[in-house]
């Protein structure tokens, strides 16, 4: 038999019936660099909205293809020579809405946006600070602040140019008196997103030997496209004299530097709120902070797996069912994140590794035995020795992988200095610069001791730092050197795994009939039975800039410089998965 089949999904983008949302379109972003002016600062309104829409624009703000053609097909074939064999197989494509997984778009914690920021950005709402000497009575002062933009040209006041860059202001800031600002955070879904899909299909063997027993031997496969991924879109890139940045304005830059380590880095641009060499200079968007982010629908996933199914239905008192899965997970970034966690975003298959749930192993088992009864027992003995039966699940499966990461300023320093990338988690390599180690593995994946670390610090460094003069880093002077910028690791994403699980639940019943309509059912269950611990991965971000300073300094030992072994607590495992023996007993009246 065949089924064939197409399927026409539109999933309508989202929208906000007041118009309460904003983009930013690159196409349209305009900076001057001659005379140091954003002329279009690329942000638009949805353009239901009633006071400053911008012309043009949807109400969603998406330009992408919100649709897609789905088709399906089904098979199957049951040869007549072999009547209790059926072979199966299959393949469909199915739609997701991206934006569901955008929620969590702005930088963490970076600029005044909250975590779900729909309505509390700018331009809808403005920072305003507490003022001078301010009390709890009066934080923010007794003069009202200044109300929010009621158009796109008051917007551009908040966005800075190069020279107020350098003098961590803005125009809003002059105008409200304040100090310390950097440029302006934006965090969005891509209006050029596509839907994301799956194709999925599968192939399967199904046999039934007898009418209680079934078994299945199965190939099931997932390729994910457009799936969705957090990027900053404006990260800093690099300057050199052969390749400077700004050049034809008053502020070109020939050098790149994250950090202020020596007397030539003069400049020291903010981002995320802290100063970070001449990183928000070298942007592609000018005026915009670095950690500004798209969740973009550029990644891919591949899923394969080989799964057996063994069923016995209820007959004899037994019912088991036993299945088997051996498969591999592939992705450059797991479920609903708010940070990349990888190597360079600006080349995000540069992080396709295992899948964050990725497990190469599950073997579990499910079984409810019902003793035999004495069918001419009577009173209190048919009550005492009939209705006994016993019911468990058993499962075993492989830990799932991590990465070690440091967001201390450790690895990616050129562009984000001492740690202020608020949107991703950078990888630290095995062997890198400052590793005294070659084995980073204490312990395997069974029979793990967990009062030891399983990972070794001491086999990890930060990338290697780029050589004065080379990259962009500027030449030695007579302050020094700074041999502290580095870009990212390659490889790397969860190449450990965490250790193998087991669990065993068990539970006894005993079924009391009191008569036609009424019976008692009496349950005692042991979770967990043998109270063994299921470790979650261990304790995997370190810090070789642990106090995230400009340049790495540590305050206590007086050092400057990375710190090698790095802080934290690496290898450490501080959680379980699930519960210690839990045991718990009832007993129910069924009519």
């Amino acid at each position: 038999m065949v089924d064939i089949g197409i399927r026409w999904d539109w999933d309508g983008p989202l929208v906000e019936k007041n118009g309460l949302l904003t983009n930013f379109y690159s196409q349209d972003y305009s900076y001057d660099v001659a005379t140091d002016t954003v002329k279009n600062i690329g942000l638009v309104v949805a353009g239901n909205n009633p006071m400053f829409g911008t012309k043009g624009v949807s109400a969603s703000t998406l330009t992408g293809r919100q649709w897609g053609f789905a088709p399906r097909i089904g098979l199957t074939y049951s040869p007549s020579f072999a009547k209790s064999l059926v072979v199966r197989a299959g393949f469909g494509m199915y739609y997701d809405r991206g934006e569901y997984f955008a929620e969590l778009s702005p930088p963490a914690g970076g600029g005044i946006s909250g975590p779900f920021g729909v309505t509390v950005d700018e331009p809808f709402v403005v920072p305003f600070y507490a003022v001078k000497n301010a009390t709890f009575a009066t934080p923010f002062g007794t003069s009202p602040p200044a109300p929010p933009p009621a158009n796109l040209s008051s917007v551009q006041a908040l966005v800075p140019n190069a020279a107020q860059l350098i003098a961590n202001t803005t125009n809003f800031c002059n105008n409200t008196n304040q100090t310390g600002c950097g440029p302006f955070f934006f965090g969005g879904y891509d209006p050029r997103n596509t839907l994301p899909y799956s194709e999925n299909w599968t192939a399967d063997l199904q046999w039934q030997p007898r009418n209680t027993l079934v078994m299945t031997l199965g190939y099931v496969g997932n390729h994910g496209v457009h799936e969705t991924i957090p990027l900053p879109f404006n990260q800093a890139q690099i300057a050199t004299k052969q390749h400077p940045l700004l050049e034809g304005g008053p502020f070109p830059q020939i050098y790149s530097y994250g950090y202020n380590a020596i007397d030539t880095e003069n400049i020291f641009s903010l981002v995320d709120g802290f100063a970070t060499g001449n990183a928000a200079l070298r942007v592609p968007y000018l005026g915009y902070d670095p950690n500004s982010v798209f969740t973009k629908t550029v990644g891919e996933s591949n899923y394969d797996a080989l799964q057996v199914n063994v069923n016995k239905r209820f007959s004899h008192g037994l019912q088991v069912t036993g299945s088997y899965t051996y498969s591999h997970t592939l992705d450059e970034q797991s479920g609903l994140g708010l940070f990349f966690s990888g190597n360079d975003p600006n080349n995000p298959r540069s992080s396709y590794g295992n899948s964050d749930f990725d497990r190469t192993h599950v073997f579990t088992v499910q079984y409810h035995y019902e003793f035999p009864t004495m069918p001419h027992a009577s009173g209190w003995v048919k009550q005492v020795a009939n209705g006994w039966g016993v019911n468990g699940v058993t499962v075993y499966q492989s830990g799932q992988p991590y990465s070690v990461i440091d967001f201390s300023g450790g690895a990616g320093s050129i562009y984000w200095g001492g740690g202020q990338d608020a949107i991703t988690n950078p990888i630290v390599p095995v062997g890198g610069f400052l590793a005294t180690q070659s084995n980073p593995v204490l312990q395997g994946t069974t029979g793990v001791n967990g009062l030891l670390p399983v990972l070794n610090a001491a086999a990890f460094g930060i990338p290697k730092p780029f050589t004065p003069g080379t990259n962009g880093v500027p030449l030695c002077d007579a302050s020094g050197c700074d041999n502290f910028e580095n870009g990212y690791a390659s490889g790397g994403r969860n190449i450990f795994r965490a250790p193998f699980q087991s669990r065993w639940d068990f539970g006894v019943f005993k079924n009391f009939k009191l008569n036609e309509r009424f019976s008692l059912r009496y349950d005692a269950n042991a979770y967990n039975i043998f109270s063994h611990p299921s470790f979650d991965i261990p304790s995997n971000d370190v810090s070789f800039n642990p106090f995230f300073a400009n340049p790495p300094f540590n305050p206590i030992s007086g050092t400057t410089g990375y710190q090698a072994p790095p802080a934290g607590n690496l290898g450490i495992l501080q959680h379980t998965i699930g519960s210690s023996r839990f045991m718990q007993m009832a007993l129910h009246l069924e009519f």
